[in-house]
Protein backbone atom coordinates (compact mmCIF):
# COMPACT_ATOMS: atom_id res chain seq x y z
CA UNK A 1 0.00 0.00 0.00
CA UNK A 2 1.01 3.24 -1.05
CA UNK A 3 -0.27 5.36 1.90
CA UNK A 4 1.56 6.03 4.83
CA UNK A 5 0.45 8.62 7.51
CA UNK A 6 1.70 9.53 11.24
CA UNK A 7 0.75 12.04 13.40
CA UNK A 8 4.14 14.28 14.00
CA UNK A 9 5.06 15.64 17.34
CA UNK A 10 4.13 19.01 17.31
CA UNK A 11 0.03 17.42 16.35
CA UNK A 12 0.15 17.92 12.95
CA UNK A 13 -1.10 14.88 10.66
CA UNK A 14 0.93 13.95 8.01
CA UNK A 15 -0.11 11.55 4.87
CA UNK A 16 2.43 10.37 2.00
CA UNK A 17 0.44 8.89 -0.61
CA UNK A 18 3.04 7.43 -3.17
CA UNK A 19 1.20 5.81 -5.95
CA UNK A 20 -2.47 6.59 -7.10
CA UNK A 21 -2.51 3.22 -8.34
CA UNK A 22 -2.60 1.82 -4.99
CA UNK A 23 -6.24 2.06 -3.85
CA UNK A 24 -7.16 2.36 -0.08
CA UNK A 25 -10.97 1.52 1.17
CA UNK A 26 -12.83 4.15 3.01
CA UNK A 27 -12.73 2.30 6.35
CA UNK A 28 -9.31 2.62 6.39
CA UNK A 29 -9.51 6.27 4.81
CA UNK A 30 -12.16 7.06 7.84
CA UNK A 31 -9.86 5.50 10.44
CA UNK A 32 -6.57 7.70 9.40
CA UNK A 33 -9.07 11.44 9.14
CA UNK A 34 -10.51 9.78 12.80
CA UNK A 35 -7.15 10.08 14.45
CA UNK A 36 -6.52 13.32 12.35
CA UNK A 37 -9.36 15.25 14.19
CA UNK A 38 -7.17 16.20 17.42
CA UNK A 39 -4.63 17.30 15.04
CA UNK A 40 -4.39 21.32 14.50
CA UNK A 41 -3.51 20.74 10.58
CA UNK A 42 -2.78 18.14 8.22
CA UNK A 43 0.16 17.54 5.55
CA UNK A 44 -0.51 15.97 2.52
CA UNK A 45 2.54 14.65 0.37
CA UNK A 46 1.96 14.03 -3.11
CA UNK A 47 5.52 14.78 -4.32
CA UNK A 48 7.13 11.84 -7.00
CA UNK A 49 3.39 10.70 -7.25
CA UNK A 50 3.26 9.31 -10.95
CA UNK A 51 -0.39 8.89 -11.05
CA UNK A 52 -3.08 5.86 -11.19
CA UNK A 53 -6.84 5.43 -11.13
CA UNK A 54 -8.77 9.04 -10.82
CA UNK A 55 -11.34 7.34 -8.56
CA UNK A 56 -8.32 6.89 -5.80
CA UNK A 57 -7.82 10.65 -5.94
CA UNK A 58 -11.24 11.62 -6.01
CA UNK A 59 -11.75 9.40 -2.62
CA UNK A 60 -8.87 11.04 -1.11
CA UNK A 61 -10.13 14.65 -2.16
CA UNK A 62 -13.39 13.52 -0.80
CA UNK A 63 -12.21 13.50 2.87
CA UNK A 64 -11.39 17.88 2.60
CA UNK A 65 -14.36 19.13 1.13
CA UNK A 66 -17.98 19.65 2.91
CA UNK A 67 -20.02 20.37 -0.26
CA UNK A 68 -20.76 18.49 -4.02
CA UNK A 69 -17.89 21.25 -6.05
CA UNK A 70 -17.20 21.33 -9.53
CA UNK A 71 -13.20 20.86 -9.71
CA UNK A 72 -12.67 20.29 -13.24
CA UNK A 73 -14.21 18.98 -16.77
CA UNK A 74 -13.64 16.60 -19.43
CA UNK A 75 -13.54 16.24 -23.53
CA UNK A 76 -13.92 13.01 -25.46
CA UNK A 77 -12.44 13.14 -28.93
CA UNK A 78 -15.05 12.75 -31.10
CA UNK A 79 -13.53 12.67 -34.84
CA UNK A 80 -9.98 12.72 -36.30
CA UNK A 81 -9.38 16.30 -36.58
CA UNK A 82 -7.35 18.39 -34.43
CA UNK A 83 -9.82 20.11 -32.87
CA UNK A 84 -12.88 17.38 -32.77
CA UNK A 85 -13.93 17.19 -29.27
CA UNK A 86 -17.19 16.62 -27.62
CA UNK A 87 -18.58 19.28 -25.42
CA UNK A 88 -16.94 20.04 -21.85
CA UNK A 89 -18.81 17.66 -19.04
CA UNK A 90 -18.35 18.74 -15.31
CA UNK A 91 -16.45 16.28 -12.74
CA UNK A 92 -17.12 17.02 -9.41
CA UNK A 93 -15.66 16.28 -6.39
CA UNK A 94 -18.46 14.64 -3.93
CA UNK A 95 -17.83 15.36 0.25
CA UNK A 96 -17.14 12.05 1.69
CA UNK A 97 -19.76 10.17 3.87
CA UNK A 98 -18.74 10.96 7.80
CA UNK A 99 -16.44 12.73 9.20
CA UNK A 100 -14.42 14.96 6.65
CA UNK A 101 -10.54 17.53 8.24
CA UNK A 102 -12.19 20.91 8.36
CA UNK A 103 -8.72 22.51 9.47
CA UNK A 104 -6.16 23.96 7.12
CA UNK A 105 -4.18 20.95 5.01
CA UNK A 106 -0.81 21.75 3.29
CA UNK A 107 -0.65 19.56 0.00
CA UNK A 108 3.43 19.32 -1.04
CA UNK A 109 3.99 18.94 -4.86
CA UNK A 110 6.81 18.74 -7.41
CA UNK A 111 7.76 18.37 -11.21
CA UNK A 112 7.12 14.67 -10.50
CA UNK A 113 3.73 14.54 -9.92
CA UNK A 114 1.97 13.34 -12.90
CA UNK A 115 -1.84 12.19 -14.32
CA UNK A 116 -4.21 10.86 -11.73
CA UNK A 117 -1.33 13.28 -9.07
CA UNK A 118 -1.98 16.23 -11.13
CA UNK A 119 -5.71 16.06 -11.18
CA UNK A 120 -5.38 15.42 -7.36
CA UNK A 121 -3.76 18.20 -7.33
CA UNK A 122 -6.42 20.53 -9.03
CA UNK A 123 -9.09 18.89 -7.09
CA UNK A 124 -7.27 20.48 -4.02
CA UNK A 125 -7.67 23.71 -5.58
CA UNK A 126 -10.72 23.87 -4.93
CA UNK A 127 -11.06 22.13 -1.56
CA UNK A 128 -11.64 25.51 1.54
CA UNK A 129 -8.82 24.97 3.90
CA UNK A 130 -6.37 23.87 1.31
CA UNK A 131 -2.96 25.47 0.71
CA UNK A 132 -0.60 24.03 -2.59
CA UNK A 133 2.98 24.17 -1.54
CA UNK A 134 6.24 22.94 -3.45
CA UNK A 135 7.07 23.00 -7.26
CA UNK A 136 4.73 23.04 -10.65
CA UNK A 137 3.36 19.83 -10.73
CA UNK A 138 4.69 17.76 -14.19
CA UNK A 139 1.02 17.63 -16.10
CA UNK A 140 -0.17 14.97 -17.88
CA UNK A 141 -3.63 14.78 -16.72
CA UNK A 142 -6.52 13.50 -18.68
CA UNK A 143 -7.46 9.67 -19.74
CA UNK A 144 -4.55 7.74 -20.77
CA UNK A 145 -4.28 6.05 -24.44
CA UNK A 146 -2.15 3.46 -25.13
CA UNK A 147 -1.22 1.34 -28.70
CA UNK A 148 1.35 0.13 -30.05
CA UNK A 149 3.14 1.25 -33.87
CA UNK A 150 3.91 -0.91 -36.32
CA UNK A 151 7.67 -0.93 -35.77
CA UNK A 152 6.86 -2.49 -32.32
CA UNK A 153 6.88 0.94 -30.37
CA UNK A 154 4.91 1.85 -27.50
CA UNK A 155 2.89 5.32 -27.44
CA UNK A 156 0.69 6.46 -24.66
CA UNK A 157 -1.01 10.13 -24.62
CA UNK A 158 -3.39 11.88 -22.87
CA UNK A 159 -7.14 11.23 -25.20
CA UNK A 160 -9.84 12.88 -23.41
CA UNK A 161 -8.11 16.46 -22.10
CA UNK A 162 -9.05 18.03 -18.72
CA UNK A 163 -9.65 21.48 -17.85
CA UNK A 164 -10.06 22.94 -14.59
CA UNK A 165 -13.33 24.68 -13.27
CA UNK A 166 -12.22 27.97 -15.15
CA UNK A 167 -11.97 25.84 -18.33
CA UNK A 168 -8.04 26.20 -18.30
CA UNK A 169 -5.80 23.17 -19.61
CA UNK A 170 -3.95 21.65 -16.73
CA UNK A 171 -2.17 19.61 -18.98
CA UNK A 172 1.21 21.33 -18.55
CA UNK A 173 0.88 21.34 -14.78
CA UNK A 174 -0.40 23.19 -11.82
CA UNK A 175 1.40 26.16 -9.97
CA UNK A 176 1.53 25.80 -6.16
CA UNK A 177 0.34 29.12 -4.15
CA UNK A 178 3.57 29.02 -2.34
CA UNK A 179 6.83 27.84 -4.29
CA UNK A 180 9.06 25.98 -1.94
CA UNK A 181 12.27 24.19 -2.93
CA UNK A 182 14.59 21.73 -0.79
CA UNK A 183 17.88 23.22 -0.14
CA UNK A 184 21.38 21.27 -0.24
CA UNK A 185 22.07 22.36 3.79
CA UNK A 186 18.85 20.58 4.83
CA UNK A 187 19.59 17.57 2.68
CA UNK A 188 22.75 17.27 3.78
CA UNK A 189 21.39 17.51 7.53
CA UNK A 190 18.52 14.69 6.52
CA UNK A 191 15.80 17.48 7.09
CA UNK A 192 12.73 17.66 4.22
CA UNK A 193 12.86 21.56 3.64
CA UNK A 194 9.07 21.35 2.58
CA UNK A 195 7.81 19.64 5.19
CA UNK A 196 9.05 21.81 7.90
CA UNK A 197 7.78 25.01 6.18
CA UNK A 198 4.56 23.24 5.89
CA UNK A 199 4.66 22.51 9.90
CA UNK A 200 5.79 26.01 10.31
CA UNK A 201 2.83 27.49 7.87
CA UNK A 202 -0.16 25.35 10.14
CA UNK A 203 1.54 26.33 13.05
CA UNK A 204 0.78 29.70 12.47
CA UNK A 205 -2.66 29.57 10.99
CA UNK A 206 -3.78 26.75 13.88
Amino acid sequence: MDLKWEILDDNIGYIYYGSFSSGIGDGNLSQVFDRFAVCDGVILDVRNNGGGELTNSEKLASYFFNDKTLVAYMLHKTGKGHDDFSKPYEIYVEPANGLRFQKKVVVLTNRRCYSAANDFVNMMRYAPNAILMGDKTGGGSGLPFSSELPNGWSVRFSASPILDAEKNHIEFGIDPDISQDMTDEDMAKGLDTMIEKARELLKANK
